[in-house]
């Protein structure tokens, strides 16, 4: 794309992070900009001092643009984007995050002229090709599920075998030993976020920086300019599809990670359990497998779930090796085999890495237990359907005989639509009593969102559950307060109550307004 021939383009959602350094791109090379926000922030009263026209409001209903091309936020509603596009069908139309990835790319492949390079590097649009990656080790984990855990089980193995790692998740980030958050509603941080993390890492002389690597992160160019010397899969099952389209459009995102990020004697570590194994081991001839069911490198087999530990034996190389993990979730040991595979590539003993993964402590908000005693209590970060399918196996093991598993949950506004009657399915199978309430319902109507998970819930095969609704939008995140407060007075001894959607997050998002809220802390002032 030439976008020195551009002269006006309008933006919807000027007001956002990935639109601003893009405006400033565009702005840098005298391209008009006409941008549309519900409010203003820091970053749309820098841009208005570019020379940028915002309004503070929606278009209106057949609003036409003058324009050459619009591009919008995909954190706009789904119907404003389909009405622009509709009263807008004579000009081109492009998704931020897209038009970001568009602009790295022809910066990449050389396609930029002088003057859009020179735009490129002013702009600070993808700083992190300013970034030397040989003075550490860089390593990335992906997948739909078990991204944060197996990124967390990395870090920790590193530190016990001696060496300084840093750690970047969606939980929080450490520099050495020291916790730095990253914020709300947080999937792979901006460039810019990355690259000022990446300078403190560097100076605190860090050896290793694990990083977690969600398919938005990907597709945008947010991790752009970087080079990993190990990159990880856990498992790619349908998420985000609302944004990528389908399963495979949302696998060639997680690809990238191979395809654009790997260095040319990087290592590669795949699940070969999960159906994704067959696209992308044909990226590459050479590369490491884990598997829980058949021959891999790393097999992991005669696993034993009790109470809060779980034993397997892992089998490597022709041998077998006895591991133990001190944390809930079956799973658990797909992601353990997953870091143990990747701290594999550092040259250290496979014993050592056994013995360092025994200290390892659950990740905040992953499948934590809360109490025990006179009933459990469980927080995860569960929303999507194959991780709250997980998460409630685990849970349930804990029931005994007589008593009952709680599952308290929700769906996130504007965002896969598809998994609502897949989850309300899956709890009533699996638990005893599903209540449904608030999980960041933003522009939706929270009662439409518990209806289409409500409708999957009544498919499920248990006739004898019980279901309860919390749908009130009128007291913010008082519903998912007081939804957990009928679970607790509903549990009576050796019952497992378990609550997924939000976990570490610390707000819950109604309308475009983020109220603090964190499940976790939530849940231990009421207990």
């Amino acid at each position: 794309m030439k976008y020195s021939n551009l002269k006006k383009i309008v933006v919807l959602g000027i007001g956002g992070k990935g639109a601003y350094y893009i405006v400033k791109f565009l702005r840098l090379l005298g391209i008009q900009i006409k941008g549309y926000d519900l409010k203003s922030n820091d970053r749309t009263v820098e841009l208005e001092s570019l020379g940028v026209d915002i309004e503070y409001r929606n278009p209106d209903e057949g609003e036409k643009f003058v324009s050459d091309m619009d591009i919008y936020s995909n954190d706009i509603p789904r119907n404003l984007q389909e009405k622009v596009k509709e009263d807008n069908n004579d000009i081109p139309s492009l998704e931020l995050g897209k038009f970001y990835h568009q602009i790295i790319t022809d910066y990449e492949e050389g396609n930029l002229s002088e003057k859009e390079v020179k735009a490129f590097k002013e702009s600070d649009i993808a700083p992190l090709f300013n970034i030397d990656t040989t003075k550490m080790k860089y390593i990335a984990v992906t997948g739909t599920d078990g991204k944060t855990t197996t990124c967390t089980m990395i870090y920790h193995l590193l530190k016990e075998a001696g060496f300084k790692p840093a750690l970047i998740t969606t939980v929080a980030a450490y520099i050495g030993d020291r916790k730095v958050d990253t914020g709300l509603h947080t999937t792979t941080p901006s460039s810019q976020e990355l690259y000022s993390l990446i300078q403190e890492i560097e100076k605190e002389g860090c050896t290793h920086l694990i990083i977690e690597a969600t398919s938005h992160g990907l597709e945008q160019g947010r991790l752009a300019g970087l080079k990993f010397d190990t990159v990880g899969y856990t498992n790619i099952t349908s998420e985000h599809l609302d944004y990528h389209g389908d399963w495979y459009s949302y696998c060639n995102a997680k690809s990238l990670l191979i395809r654009n990020h790997l260095k040319e004697d990087g290592n590669i570590v795949l699940n070969s359990d999960d159906k994704s194994f067959d696209i992308l081991s044909k990226i590459s001839e050479k590369y490491a497998t884990y598997s829980l069911a058949s021959n891999a490198d790393f097999e992991g087999k005669e696993i034993s779930e009790k109470d809060d530990c779980i034993s397997f034996t892992l089998s490597h190389d022709g041998k077998d090796f006895s591991v133990k993990l001190n944390i809930l979730g079956r799973y658990n040991v797909s992601n353990s085999l997953c870091a143990l595979a990747i701290c594999s590539f550092e040259e250290i003993e496979l014993v050592d890495l056994i013995k360092g993964m025994e200290t390892f402590k659950t990740v905040e908000g992953r499948m934590e237990v809360l109490q025990k005693e006179p009933y459990t209590v469980i927080v995860d970060y569960a929303h999507t359907s194959n991780a709250v399918e997980n998460a409630l196996k685990s849970a349930k093991l804990l029931v005994k005989e007589g008593s009952k598993l709680i599952h308290v949950f929700g769906c996130a506004g504007r965002r896969d639509f598809y998994k609502r009657p897949e989850m309300g399915k899956i709890s009533n199978e699996l638990a005893d009593i599903s209540i449904l309430t608030a999980e960041d319902p933003r522009l939706e109507d929270l009662k439409v969102i518990n209806d289409e998970i409500e409708k999957g819930w009544r498919d499920g095969k248990n006739k004898d559950a019980l279901l309860l609704r919390f749908d009130y939008m009128d007291k913010d995140v008082q519903v998912r307060r007081d939804a957990i407060i009928k679970a607790l007075e509903l549990a009576s001894d050796c019952d497992v109550v378990i609550i997924t959607g939000k976990a570490h997050e610390n707000s819950l998002c109604f309308g475009q307004t983020e109220y603090p809220w964190n499940d976790i802390v939530e849940t231990r002032k009421l207990l």
